[in-house]
């Protein structure tokens, strides 16, 4: 081939490439598609930066990671509790790979400070975030995949990376499930877009792999039970023929479905959470569908207007008049989707379709909790929202080019209102008491908010005043239905304060309304005890156990008691009981081997305060290396095992007594 020739067929090339776009050149080498969505990740990251210094809230986070006691350490015994179909179940909700996750949080990427016993949430929030950019390159995948435009698909992508929307599931440390539940569902539809495209050879290893992929995305949230009708309308966009065989295609997801979906009713419906409990009438089925409803017209109306932002939306005492506009509306958009079926108005109905499929079970028909609807709900199914917004531009920007600038900065405009929006709403989630105080400026009459407000002052900050003002806030918003919970809460900040007398009068109020609640009578057993009316402790105590069997805190307080009146027998079978729920309590091993040494079990003695020892750190060590060396000198003749028990108690700061010296002199 001549020279000439040779720069004819190049020059060829370069016209060919210009006139394709670049088409040719796969998703990961094509720099015209990476470039944005590094654009678009970073800013994302810039915008929610505010919830990586956020605490912990006083709402499931307790719950879920500080109070977890399935994350003990990273081995076989805590993972086999997560996973666990009754274990690791936490207030009604089998996650067991969020739960995972913070078990990765704490144990390995700095969650937790064994030293100190203290929780550090940075790396919760961290994780939470990246998980967030994660789904925000998958949603960019799945909008290419989808065949919009380049520009179409980051204006869609950055619709989904900041809207306000998303602020709870990626500020809430407990939402780790929708971002997670986000990564394999979107890594599943990006699965299965590929299987339908895959060739013959491929189009196995496309299917298992999605179907693994949606397996994962059970066991982050029961939410992606939605995931075979989200593969319908992937077909349909895709003009695959609607007939049984794509159902049959599919059994083995809506199997699955069908599983987890009633296995999560039954879990929510024994953890009770099925219970509206926020100070609220009993609905009639109407109005439960009022409330969907209603719900579905809200989520419709924030996606364009984020209004009235709260983590909490409580449940009215009665539903206003406008609740009953909505199933008109929502029959209007039922119209809608058909008339767009109709016209063949394909990308529209796939779009309205994913949001609907995916937000259906979602919209407390049957109530679930106690909010009445959430921002995390919104997680997956805008989506298709998103989608026919950025399908809409490139309809627009086709039928009138010349509106592309002014549409384009419009958008631009309307993206920078919403990061501001996202950016300021990641501070609420700071902590409880800024949460829920947001909350009580919208709700003011929510009891919950009030409580769970006094709870994090009383807990976190050792407010008490204001934690007693917010406790008698929550009550007064309950006198209609007056709730037992809070006179109870109300009684343990007086016996906190060391009032043991107003302590009594609340405990007393709240076994008044409810009567078979064990925790009441432990609480004021415990106040008894504080007076010195013993008689009247162990019998609260006793209440309590006979109650509930496993009430490891009555126990704890009448293991206390029967010490205190010198009954070291009934004392020790306490302190069994109470280790059978709680063996990890070195505390308790201890005053276990005390009782012992007591009664003169001193081999038994010795094993339960060497148990105490092994949990180290912990403060009280030395106290614990000194009795076990008191035991050694005194009871058991071994004085050099002695010894060293006081050289470990003396180097931790213990203050040793004088006849503990002279024996071991």
């Amino acid at each position: 081939m001549s020279k000439k020739n040779k720069k004819e067929v190049k020059k060829n090339k370069k016209a060919n490439l210009k006139k394709t776009g670049n088409v040719k050149l796969s998703f990961w080498k094509n720099s015209a598609l990476l470039i944005p969505i590094a654009v678009i990740l970073l800013l994302t990251a810039i915008i929610f930066s505010p919830s990586i210094n956020n605490d912990f809230v006083n709402w499931d986070d307790d719950v879920n990671v500080l109070e977890n006691e399935n994350l003990n350490g990273f081995n076989m015994t805590s993972i086999k509790k997560i996973f666990h179909y009754k274990d690791g179940i936490v207030i009604g909700n089998y996650n067991p790979l969020p739960i995972f996750t913070f078990l990765i949080d704490k144990e390995l990427l700095g969650g937790y400070d064994k030293k100190t016993g203290q929780y550090n949430a940075k790396p919760f929030h961290i994780h939470n975030l990246v998980l967030h950019l994660i789904c925000i390159f998958l949603v960019y995948r799945i909008f290419l995949l989808l065949k919009l435009s380049p520009t179409a698909a980051i204006i869609g992508t950055l619709l989904f990376a900041i809207h306000p929307m998303r602020v709870e599931s990626v500020a809430w440390v407990t939402e780790r499930k929708d971002v997670l539940l986000g990564v394999f569902y979107f890594a599943a539809i990006i699965s299965y877009i590929k299987y339908l495209k895959a060739t013959t050879d491929k189009k196995q290893f496309y299917y298992i792999l999605t179907l693994v992929l949606f397996i994962l995305s059970l066991f982050s949230k029961i939410q992606a039970v939605a995931l075979p009708l989200s593969m319908l309308a992937i077909d349909y966009y895709f003009n695959r023929k609607m007939e049984m065989a794509r159902i049959i295609e599919k059994i083995p997801h809506f199997a699955l479905s069908l599983a987890f979906g009633i296995a999560g009713i039954l879990f929510l419906k024994d953890q009770g959470s099925l219970a509206i409990t926020d100070d609220v009438t009993d609905y009639s089925i109407l109005q439960r569908l009022v409330i969907g409803t209603f719900s579905y017209c809200v989520y419709l109306i924030k996606l364009i207007i984020p209004y009235e932002l709260s983590p909490m939306y409580p449940y009215p005492s009665k539903l206003n008049w406008y609740y009953y506009l909505t199933p008109p509306a929502v029959l209007g958009v039922v119209a809608l989707f058909f008339y767009w079926y109709k016209q063949k108005k394909t990308a529209l109905v796939f779009g309205l379709a994913f949001f609907t499929f995916n937000v259906m079970f979602l919209l407390q028909v049957v109530g679930a909790g106690q909010a009445l609807k959430a921002d995390r709900f919104t997680y997956i199914p805008y989506l298709g929202l998103f989608f026919i917004i950025a399908y809409g531009y490139d309809y627009f920007v086709k039928q009138r080019p010349n509106s592309k600038t002014f549409l384009t900065a419009g958008l631009g405009i309307y993206l920078l209102v919403l990061s501001g929006l996202t950016f300021q709403q990641c501070k609420i989630w700071k902590d409880g008491e800024t949460m829920w105080s947001h909350v009580l400026k919208s709700y003011e009459r929510s009891s919950l908010a009030w409580g769970n407000r006094a709870r994090w002052k009383r807990e976190q900050q050792g407010d008490i005043e204001g934690a007693i003002a917010d406790y008698k806030q929550a009550i007064a918003m309950t006198s209609r239905k007056p709730d037992a919970t809070y006179y109870n809460s109300l009684g343990k900040t007086y016996f906190d304060s060391n009032r043991p007398k107003e302590a009594l009068e609340n405990y007393n109020t709240a076994i008044t309304i409810k009567n078979d609640n064990p925790e009441f009578y432990a609480n004021r057993g415990a106040a008894y005890g504080s007076m010195n009316q013993l008689d009247l402790a162990l019998s609260d105590l006793s209440k309590a156990i006979e109650l509930d069997n496993d009430h490891d805190n009555s126990y704890l307080n009448r293991s206390l008691v029967y010490s205190a009146t010198g009954q070291h027998d009934l004392a020790i079978k306490d302190h069994e009981n109470y280790l059978r729920l709680k063996p990890n309590s070195p505390d308790i091993w201890y005053e276990k081997g005390m009782a012992q040494m007591r009664v003169g079990l001193y081999q038994e003695s010795l094993l339960s305060l060497t148990k105490a020892i092994g949990f180290n750190p912990n403060p009280n060590l030395g106290l614990f290396y000194r009795e076990r060396a008191r035991l050694q000198v005194f009871y058991l003749n071994n004085k050099a095992a002695a010894q060293q028990d006081l050289q470990a108690a003396q180097s931790r700061g213990a203050q040793i007594d004088a006849d503990l010296l002279q024996a071991l002199q």
